[in-house]
């Protein structure tokens, strides 16, 4: 099996872009912009079943909730969260900005935010020599959109899938504005961390969890 390759459809993941779960007292706000992997509704026509981050057993074991969880329990337990599903934006970066989907994302005032998207960027992208717009620019767009009225701090993840083009625009950004990068080359390429669709296993979804938690955890104990 290969398993860096994306097998699922950016079309049709969600109803919606923006999914919020505000809390009163909250001292974390975090906002994860991702793809199928933070979340996707159930598509039978495919036989996805389940309405959380691909391919988790269950909602709770979805890498998001179990981030959540772990900040609930070392700092904040009225953390407010939500995800950006970003798939079609990157499936079609070059004909929209982030404001025509992700006001209510900007408008939620995350004060971290986890960058986690790409994969659904299409393929012929890496090898092109030339684009109308590159993808470092449209993850720059996204970035800044999100983060530029709350001042939040930023982190950006390799992607699961190894898209060496992608991860260097998305590194340059990351450089460009002092923001951490993090390395999940070795969940990459751990067969245990994949599973159903060549989505994360409940094991993957722990290993990015504990990745992410690991990133944040001295950005996080300064918000309280």
């Amino acid at each position: 099996m290969n398993y860096q390759e994306n097998i699922v459809p950016a079309i049709g993941q969600n109803d919606t872009n923006v999914f919020l779960h505000k809390r009163q007292g909250s001292k974390i706000r975090l906002l994860i912009v991702g793809n199928s992997i933070s979340k996707h509704a159930p598509k039978p026509s495919i036989g996805w079943n389940r309405d959380c981050g691909m391919a988790a057993s269950s909602e709770d074991r979805d890498f998001v909730h179990l981030l959540v969880a772990k900040i609930e329990e070392k700092y904040d337990k009225n953390v407010s969260w939500g995800i950006a599903q970003a798939a079609q934006y990157a499936r079609t970066f070059t004909e929209n900005g982030p404001e025509c989907d992700y006001s209510l994302a900007r408008d939620f005032g995350a004060n971290v935010i986890l960058m986690f998207f790409g994969a659904n960027v299409p393929h012929e992208y890496d090898s092109a020599s030339e684009h109308k717009k590159t993808f470092g620019e449209a993850y720059r767009d996204m970035r800044n959109y999100l983060s530029s009225d709350s001042g939040a701090s930023v982190f950006h993840s390799m992607g699961f899938y190894k898209r060496p083009v992608l991860e260097a625009e998305k590194r340059t950004v990351a450089e460009q504005y002092g923001d951490v990068y993090i390395d999940i080359t070795d969940i990459q390429d751990a067969p245990e961390a994949h599973g159903l669709f060549n989505h994360p296993s409940d094991i993957g979804m722990q290993m990015l969890a504990d990745r992410f938690f690991d990133a944040l955890d001295s950005t996080l104990a300064k918000l309280i």
